[in-house]
């Protein structure tokens, strides 16, 4: 079960680096073939809320997919405002067992931005000291449509 980060849910917000969330995340791993080809907890998320609170999930992989991202979302929702500062998601190869940092899909950059326009300017991190804005993976976020003048098409 996620939960938010222990010091902060007794008061006291620490400061948590970005090494401190990619473990965090890390943390939520926990992969499992539970049929031929089909695999949950393979991917953790970690997502920083504004008030501190850290919160985690996992995925349920396959042709559910249910991202970590969304586990984590869903537990920050539930505990506090929908706006995020931070958000990370791993994956572990189990050839090599080597840690490797992965952006939000699509929907899960989707989901951030429609439950809070703040969370724009999230922070991703994409891997050690490489880190961009949610605003920066979509440059174009929303529904965007442009007029066609049927005279041109």
């Amino acid at each position: 079960m996620s939960t938010p980060d222990d010091a902060v849910a007794a008061g006291n917000r620490t400061s948590l680096t970005d090494s401190g969330l990619i473990s965090r995340a890390a943390g939520a791993l926990n992969p499992q073939e539970v049929s031929a080809g089909f695999w949950v907890g393979d991917v953790g998320a970690a997502v920083e809320a504004e008030d501190g609170q850290v919160f985690t999930g996992a995925c349920i992989g396959g042709h559910l997919s249910v991202c970590a991202e969304l586990g984590a979302v869903s537990q920050l929702v539930a505990s506090t405002a929908p706006t995020i500062t931070r958000i990370v998601a791993v994956w572990r190869d189990p050839a090599d067992g080597a840690l490797h940092i992965i952006p939000p899909c699509g929907r899960c950059r989707e989901l951030l931005r429609v439950i809070s326009q703040r969370n724009l300017e999230a922070t991703v991190i994409l891997g050690p000291g490489h880190t961009t804005t949610l605003r920066d993976l979509l440059p174009v976020p929303g529904w965007h449509a442009e007029r066609v003048d049927p005279e041109t098409t």
